[in-house]
């Protein structure tokens, strides 16, 4: 761009006071008009004609100073859609002050680029005009795309690591309930038979050892194979699963309990059931772990076509600011798991907690039924 020429004011000696003054003003606004880094454009209020451009609307369209004064704006090529620059202009007339984030034009060369667009009205020597502000955005546009694009991709692979990790976490717990815990089971049994068995008195004290770390082990593989995916999950469904673990958690540390769920006709989908249970299991964790409550509720609702998930508590409560940027500094993840896998079901996550008065875990999923249940099912 081109610097502008210099322009000098009159000598003070041959103006008045005021009109020095003025002609000042009007010298410095000129050359902020000259060298801003914005397009600038000046219009006729009342015909909508250019009256004024700046240098860089002149670069940033590709068209020269003369080409562009004296037409009305829905005139020119970059505004070539009359109907809606005949509309926005009269929306202007009536507003005083109009703004557009992103506006599609096109410069001399066929190039397409993006701008935002700002429009005021106001008054000069008793005219009313027009100052258009002219940001060309494209450049974040683009990054703003690129941006949604490694969103969406992120959102992808996470949504492929969770449900990689339920499999492996089902297939575990299976193993983990059908081998390890029937040979365990069966090994309970034959140290049970042994110990009435006749002159099994010598061998009883080792006997019945080896039966408590049995029995030990036992409970240990349950809890295991409950805490990577309650079996109940997958063969009953979300109501009776939720209804087992809030009872388990709650008996943890003595907790009273109050657990309510709407009937559901039909079973949720494997997403929805999942993300929907692991939300709650974080949230009682955290209940059994941290609130140091006396009673816990949990409520999963029917409600504005949603699934309606409240767990709440009577605990000390937790600043939900001051952990949250725990969250993101990588020292508690919790939070933002919950956050991550509600995002992936579709649906969303609020906190509601005041330290000593306890907290509300609110989330919120879509109502999409399994398949092949009797809402699918035709007639």
């Amino acid at each position: 761009m081109k610097s502008p020429k210099p322009i000098l004011p009159l000598p003070a000696a041959e103006l008045s006071s005021a009109e020095y003054a003025l002609q000042v003003s009007e010298l410095r606004y000129r050359r902020l008009f000259e060298t801003a880094q914005d397009g600038i454009l000046i219009l006729n209020a009342d015909t909508g004609k250019i009256d004024d451009v700046n240098p860089f609307l002149t670069d940033m369209l590709g068209y020269s100073r003369a080409q562009l004064m004296g037409n009305r704006l829905w005139d020119i090529v970059p505004f070539k859609n009359v109907d809606a620059s005949k509309a926005e202009f009269r929306e202007l007339q009536r507003e005083s002050y109009v703004r557009y984030e992103d506006v599609p034009l096109e410069t001399r060369d066929g190039r397409a680029i993006n701008v935002e667009f700002v429009s005021n009205i106001y008054q000069v020597n008793g005219d009313r005009v027009v100052q258009c502000n002219i940001r060309d955005i494209t450049k974040r546009r683009q990054a703003e795309e690129k941006l949604k694009e490694y969103s969406r991709k992120l959102q992808v692979l996470s949504r492929r690591l969770v449900e990689a990790q339920e499999t492996e976490r089902r297939t575990i717990a299976r193993e983990l309930h059908d081998e390890i815990g029937q040979a365990l089971t069966v090994m309970q049994l034959n140290l049970q038979a042994m110990l009435q068995a006749p002159g099994a008195e010598a061998l009883s004290p080792r006997l019945r050892e080896n039966l408590l770390v049995v029995d030990h082990v036992l409970e240990q593989v349950r809890d295991i194979s409950f805490n990577l995916r309650p079996l109940i999950l997958d063969d009953l469904g979300l109501e009776p699963a939720l209804r087992w673990f809030t009872k388990r958690q709650a008996a943890l540390v003595g907790l009273a309990v109050r657990f309510h769920a709407d009937p559901l006709a039909h079973r949720l989908t494997p997403v929805i059931e999942t993300e929907c249970f692991r939300v709650a299991q974080e949230a009682l964790t955290n209940v059994v772990r941290h609130a140091r409550a006396k009673k816990v509720a949990v409520e999963l609702r029917q409600s504005a076509g949603k699934l309606q998930l409240h767990v709440r508590d009577d605990g000390i409560g937790f600043d939900v600011a001051a952990v949250r940027k725990q969250s993101v500094r990588g020292a508690s993840l919790g939070l933002l798991s919950m956050e991550e896998r509600v995002a992936l079901a579709g649906g969303g996550l609020e906190f509601k907690s005041v330290p000593g008065k306890g907290t509300d875990v609110h989330a919120w999923f879509p109502l999409k039924w399994k398949k092949g249940s009797a809402k699918f099912k035709k007639p």
